[in-house]
């Protein structure tokens, strides 16, 4: 049985993640693998191990990887190569795969053509931080945590930078 994991590099702010988790959404509804989770490198959960783990407690016996990347830059040449290894070596019994970055496709320059003819002025820039305190894990290292937009920290002494 096949899974695939959507490997993202992960952020300290929460909610960051959101989007990636829509998109593994969208891959289990349409049917792409029996198997789709999510795997991060740093900072979010699920780290891309469990996401591993989480595939061969559902019986994936093929993991294929794909980085949410543009370009295969340091993370995808060399901290996922990495992260592969120490997944083979606790899960020996899975057959792994790891697609290239996404790179250049039409469709993507298509949606980024459609997102700049979204763009919108400077004073809505801070709208997506502001939507981030939905998703509020109470984590020290979370930029807004014991900010004024933290909702989790009485003590909170800074506005949103």
């Amino acid at each position: 049985m096949t899974g695939v994991i959507l490997f993202a590099h992960g952020s300290l702010l929460c909610g960051a993640g959101q989007s990636l988790l829509a998109h593994a959404q969208r891959l289990r509804e349409m049917g792409i693998a029996p198997i789709v989770e999510v795997g991060y490198l740093n900072y979010s959960e699920p780290r891309f191990l469990a996401a591993v783990a989480r595939c061969a407690e559902q019986g994936a016996t093929h993991i294929i990887v794909t980085p949410y990347f543009l370009i295969p830059g340091k993370f995808v040449s060399i901290d996922l190569p990495k992260a592969v290894a120490e997944a083979q070596s606790k899960f020996p019994a899975l057959d792994y795969t790891v697609v290239p970055a996404l790179g250049f496709d039409e469709r993507l320059a298509d949606a980024l053509i459609t997102s700049a003819n979204g763009a919108r002025p400077s004073e809505a820039w801070g709208e997506a931080l502001e939507e981030s305190v939905a998703f509020c894990r109470a984590l020290p290292e979370c930029p807004l945590y014991a900010t004024v937009a933290c909702p989790h920290k009485p003590e909170r002494t800074e506005a949103i930078a």
